[in-house]
């Protein structure tokens, strides 16, 4: 499944506002400031596994980022609620 396909049907689920509301939070806005979001979403058009599983790696490293990634998949697994 393609990038662009896969945030649409997020966007479609329950979990999008939830996802939404995450990704705009104080933790979300830092660790996106810690990522070169241009070049990651190259990445991503690209398929460039490589590059995003070490931008993930590295941004899973640290204990906000582990944090983080747990309350996501929290907000998809209730479905937003």
């Amino acid at each position: 499944m393609d990038l662009d396909r896969y945030i649409q049907e997020l966007k479609r689920g329950q979990s999008a506002g939830s996802l939404e509301k995450l990704t705009r939070s104080e933790t979300g806005a830092r660790l996106a400031a810690q990522v070169d979001t241009a070049k990651l979403e190259q990445a991503a058009r690209q398929g460039d596994m490589q590059a995003l599983s070490a931008a993930l790696r590295e941004l899973l490293s640290t204990p906000e980022g582990r944090d983080f990634a747990a309350q996501v998949q929290k907000a998809v697994k209730s479905g937003g609620r």
